[in-house]
């Protein structure tokens, strides 16, 4: 028997497959094939078109050409017209004759692309208010020299308006427009052509340089402008001298012409030319020509035809354009390639549903491997932790051994339990309601941090302080597959910061404890000659009583009693000078000087540190600006780091009168041989007459200083080989500098032979 046709075979179920097939391309590709369609249609009618461009391209040259001769002509009109309306002006032009008005209306008339002609004379600065006032009387309404500030509204608009000009040396406001011009020009007058953005700079070179000078086109209303401008000076000749010249500028003569009448009696033959205008940088402005009509299909190509030199301003040009007909095409052939162009596209259609259709297969495909990747990627990440994976039914997937042990024995199978259940989280300071951080990683779908003091509760009871975070895991279209909890046990690292801290605190007590016994020693060497009257004192007295003693045994009858009262004196005041040398030794004890090699910037960093509360306190603003190569010093590390520490602290009782904070400045520098500690404030300085007296021992600015700070600091710098000098600085406040010899080679071989010996 035949075989019986299957559904499958049936036409319209072949088309439906072909048509569902189609469907599968993605609309990128879409878009490109349609994309190469219109360029082979494209490519067609280029072929079309060409030899007939070509044709066109010849007459637009020639019409190019004409163009340009009646342009220059038109222009050398506009010269004569400025030369003959500067010699009907006399040499000390105030106002405009009436010779000049008669010949703007004149040449006006002959020629229709002239908008006005003017003098427009210079009015300084002391001449403003009068001429206001003047020509307000004269016009019946408030006049004012103005400025103009161009904008542009969201349609790309000119929007700007006018402002009274500011305060300047003189002025050029547009005063003359004759004949008078429509509104649109007549709202200029009273506008300071020397400070304009657009016309300022053609304006002074027209002054400068004595000659007509053309303006660049503006657009004012619906017309483009192009104005010549000449300038007249109180002396004919005028000075060479620019500068003298702008100050003999009488005026400026200025013609107004308007570029689209000029080129109106060129192109009025001609039909559906389109004329543009370019700007030296590049940007184009359409030429409203009148009688102009726009000809041909939008859709055709346009050919142009730039003019090398249209305009006497530099860089503008003018740009001719005219569109092709339809009729021009070979409608047949354009036929042909369209039919060709579709069965190109269609079977380049087929083939990219075809591959379209293979990357789907593969894209389900590998979704499915990146959960997986997933998961194993955010697993790997946090897999030095403790680490819990689970899904959107918070059920745990996934559990490391550090997990494990981080919950107990006894948690080796959960695998399928509830993470919540099974992982009690809490802090100290939860309230009853709070969302757990599972279900808050779900909901906000972003990482969630636990709490600070969060804690795990064992099955045992016991609590034990961790940190961590809960993150979602997304698939490919970013579908919520669960999340990832990572632990970390924060008590060891606790301890060992604990330690550490102690350790630090321990040290820095002991630091601060040598330099006190330090600063006791160097004070003590100070203090010696400030002392010596207190041990004098009993030492003069036990003469003295000494002395009476032996003349009242030396008499007859001598008085016993007095003689033991006087002796008991002299023993008490012997035990007064025993008493004052037993405190200068529980003063000075433990080691003497001890030099060795030191870090400048570190004995600095030293000092800051000790001060760094008190700094804080005050609201002191500290700035440091270390050398990062200074040479090592020889010096006692516990001595330098006091003398700093002095000169701080006085730095920081001088800005206590300082608002609202003072400023504390610290640097280090070298040069070939000496190294520099400077220190400087913001205080109110040391008195002139006070400079050569506060290193004396003894002498004190404040109520109740001993005065032997700087003294010792002066003794041990000099002990060290170096010098503390003081002054002010320029921009108020004191400055310190301590100046160290440096570690060079013969500094450093003395000081190897001192540490041989």
């Amino acid at each position: 028997m035949p075989a019986q046709p299957t559904a499958t075979s049936h036409p319209a179920s072949l088309l439906r497959r072909h048509l569902k097939l189609l469907q599968e391309t993605d609309r990128r590709r879409k878009w490109l094939l349609a994309g190469l369609y219109l360029l082979l249609c494209a490519l067609l009618a280029l072929l079309l078109v060409h030899e007939a461009m070509q044709r066109q391209q010849q007459a637009l040259d020639g019409l190019a050409s004409q163009l340009q001769a009646d342009i220059n002509t038109h222009m050398q009109l506009a010269l004569a017209t400025m030369d003959h309306a500067s010699m009907l002006l006399p040499q000390q032009a105030t106002d405009p004759t009436p010779q000049l008005r008669d010949f703007a209306g004149l040449a006006a008339a002959r020629q229709p692309f002239i908008d006005y002609l003017g003098w427009q004379p210079r009015i300084r600065a002391d001449q403003r208010a009068r001429f206001e006032q003047q020509q307000s009387q004269l016009r019946g309404q408030a006049f004012a020299i103005r400025d103009y500030w161009p904008t542009r509204n969201a349609a790309g608009q000119d929007s700007g308006n006018y402002v009274p000009a500011p305060p300047r040396h003189d002025y050029l406001p547009l005063l003359m427009q004759e004949p008078v011009p429509p509104a649109a020009l007549r709202a200029m007058q009273g506008l300071d052509l020397l400070h304009d953005p657009l016309l300022g700079q053609t304006v002074q070179q027209a002054v400068s340089q004595g000659s007509v000078q053309f303006s660049p086109p503006s657009r004012i209303a619906e017309h483009w402008h192009l104005l010549l401008l000449q300038a007249r000076y109180a002396t004919n000749p005028p000075s060479p001298n620019p500068l003298v010249r702008s100050e003999q500028l009488q005026g400026v003569l200025l013609l107004s012409l308007q570029l689209d009448g000029l080129l109106a009696a060129s192109t009025a033959p001609y039909r559906g030319l389109q004329l543009d205008l370019l700007a030296p940088d590049g940007s184009s402005s359409p030429l409203q020509v009148s009688g102009q009509q726009s000809g041909g299909n939008s859709l055709l190509p346009v050919q142009s035809a730039q003019l090398p030199v249209v305009l006497p301003v530099d860089g503008y040009r003018l740009q001719l354009a005219q569109p092709l007909a339809w009729q021009q095409l070979s409608l047949p052939l354009l036929a042909v390639g369209l039919v060709a162009n579709t069965l190109l596209c269609y079977l380049l259609w087929l083939l990219a549903a075809q591959q379209q259709r293979q990357r789907n297969i593969r894209r389900r495909a590998m979704d499915h491997l990146h959960r997986e990747r997933e998961h194993a990627s955010v697993t790997l990440q946090a897999i030095a932790d403790a680490v819990v994976t689970f899904d959107t039914t918070f059920r745990i997937q996934y559990i490391n051994p550090s997990a494990s042990m981080l919950l107990g024995p006894g948690h080796h199978s959960v695998i399928g339990q509830n993470v919540r259940q099974l992982l009690r989280l809490g802090h100290e300071f939860a309230r009853p309601g709070d969302t757990d951080p599972f279900t808050q990683a779900m909901q906000i779908r972003d990482n969630v941090y636990l709490p600070d003091s969060s804690y795990l509760t064992r099955s045992s009871g016991e609590k034990l302080l961790v940190e961590g975070c809960v993150s979602p895991v997304f698939d490919q279209q970013t579908r919520l597959l669960g999340a990832v909890l990572t632990l970390r046990d924060t008590a060891p690292r606790r301890q060992h910061m604990l330690a550490a801290l102690e350790a630090s605190e321990r040290r820095l007590r002991q630091h601060e404890q040598e330099l006190a016994r330090v600063a006791r020693i160097n004070t003590m060497g100070e203090m010696a000659s400030g002392i010596a009257h207190e041990i004098n004192q009993p030492l003069s007295a036990i003469v003295s009583y000494c002395q009476a003693s032996l003349s009242l045994l030396a008499e007859e009858d001598p008085d016993l009693p007095l003689v033991c009262r006087a002796m008991q004196s002299a023993a008490h005041q012997a035990q007064r000078a025993g008493q004052v040398i037993q405190r200068l030794r529980e003063f000075v004890s433990k080691r003497n000087q001890h030099q060795s090699l030191l870090d400048p910037n570190q004995i600095v960093a030293n000092a800051l540190a000790l001060l760094e509360f008190e700094l804080q306190s005050h609201d002191i603003h500290l700035e440091q600006y270390f050398s990062d190569k200074l040479s090592a010093v020889y010096a006692d590390n516990i001595q330098l780091e006091q003398v700093i520490l002095n000169i701080l602290r006085n730095a920081i009782d001088a800005m206590e009168s300082v608002h609202p904070w003072g400023r504390l400045i610290i640097s280090t520098e070298q040069d070939a041989t000496r190294v520099r500690i400077m220190i400087a404030d913001n205080g109110p300085g040391i008195a002139t007459a006070l400079q050569d007296k506060i290193f004396d021992p003894f002498f004190s600015t404040k109520p109740n200083g001993m005065g032997l700070g700087l003294a010792i600091c002066q003794t041990a710098i000099d002990n060290m080989g170096g010098q503390i000098l003081a002054s002010n600085r320029p921009s108020g406040g004191a400055q310190f500098v301590i100046d160290l010899p440096a570690l060079t080679t013969s500094t450093a071989q003395a000081v190897a032979g001192e540490q041989v010996s």
